[in-house]
C-alpha cells in the first residue's frame, strides 16, 4: 500500500494522479415514445427522474475563475494539498474553458469546498456554485454562499439544529466556524449560508413572538453581499448597471434562428 502524505490520511499525490475514474451507476428509466410539437423534437422526463439522474452529483461545485484557469493537472495538486479533504474528488473541464467541475466523494468534502474563505488557486481567484441540474454555464445561480454573523447570539443556540431553523427563512446553513462550533467565542455565531442575492436580504428575526419583552430581536450582519443582475444573470452588478440592459434600450441586434430543428429536454411537473 502506498503511504500517506505525513500521516494525515489523505492519499499521496501519486496515489491522486493513478486514481482510476469509476463509471456512475446507472439508473433504471422506462422508455418513452419520441414527442414532437411544431416540427421540433423533445424529450420529457418526470422530476422525480431528474431528481434520481441528479443523485451521484450531489456533492459537486462548479468553480467559475475570473481569468484563465489553471491546468486542470495544477488545480488537483493544490485541492490534495490546501484543501483537508477525506477523499480523492474528480476534477473535470466544463464547456466554458474558465469552469471547473469538482465532484466531492462525500457531505464533509463538499462543505469545506464549497465554504472556503480564500477562493483562489494558484492565484487565480474564482466563485463557487453548488451544481444543480439546471445549472446554467452561461449564467450564474442567484443563489450564493456567504459568511454571516448573529452578534449577541446566546452561545445555546450555537447547536446546528437551532441554526438551521434560524436560518431556514434566509437561505440554507452550510456550517458553523470553529470558534463557534467549538464555543471558544461567545460574542455571536459566525456562519455559512447559501442565500438568494437577487432578493431584499433578511436583516433580523424574532427568537420569540416580536415586541415581547421576553423575546430577542437578532440582527444578521452579512461581510459582503454580492449584487445580482437579472437582466444577464450575472454577479458584481445590478440592473441600473448592466451593459447588457444598456445595449437592449439602446436598440440591441436580435439574433435570429437557426433553419434546423432543436432537441429539447422538458420536466413534467406533473410527475
Amino acid at each position: 500500500m502506498a503511504a500517506e502524505d505525513g500521516g494525515t490520511g489523505r492519499p499521496s499525490f501519486t496515489n491522486l494522479v493513478a486514481v482510476v475514474p469509476q463509471p456512475i451507476l446507472e439508473m433504471v428509466l422506462a422508455p418513452g415514445p419520441l414527442k414532437m410539437v411544431e416540427g421540433e423534437v423533445y424529450f420529457q422526463f418526470t422530476k422525480e427522474e431528474i431528481a434520481r439522474s441528479a443523485e451521484p452529483f450531489r456533492y459537486s461545485v462548479v468553480l467559475k475563475f475570473l481569468k484563465n484557469r489553471p491546468l486542470l493537472d495544477a488545480m488537483r495538486a493544490f485541492i490534495h494539498s490546501l484543501w483537508g479533504l477525506t477523499a480523492i474528488p474528480v476534477v473535470s473541464s466544463m464547456r466554458r474553458p474558465h469552469n471547473v467541475f469538482v465532484h466531492m466523494a462525500n457531505e464533509a468534502d463538499f462543505t469545506k469546498a464549497l465554504s472556503r474563505e480564500v477562493c483562489e488557486i494558484n492565484g487565480i481567484f474564482y466563485h463557487a456554485f453548488r451544481w444543480s441540474p439546471d445549472f446554467n454555464e452561461d449564467a450564474e445561480p442567484s443563489r450564493v454562499p456567504i459568511w454571516v454573523s448573529l452578534q449577541g447570539l446566546p452561545p445555546n443556540f450555537y447547536q446546528e439544529p437551532f441554526l438551521n431553523i434560524l436560518m431556514g427563512p434566509n437561505g440554507t446553513f452550510i456550517r458553523r466556524d470553529n470558534p463557534t462550533r467549538c464555543t471558544t467565542r461567545t460574542d455571536g455565531a459566525r456562519l455559512y449560508v447559501e442565500v438568494d442575492a437577487a432578493k431584499p436580504p433578511l436583516t433580523h428575526f424574532w427568537i420569540g413572538a416580536s415586541g415581547l419583552s421576553s423575546s430577542r430581536k437578532q440582527e444578521i450582519v452579512y461581510d459582503t453581499l454580492p449584487a445580482y443582475c437579472s437582466s444577464c444573470n450575472m454577479q458584481g452588478h445590478n440592473t441600473r448597471t448592466c451593459n447588457l440592459g444598456k445595449a437592449g434600450k439602446n436598440g440591441g441586434r436580435k439574433v435570429g434562428r437557426k433553419g434546423h430543428s432543436e432537441t429539447k429536454i422538458l420536466i413534467n411537473d406533473q410527475g
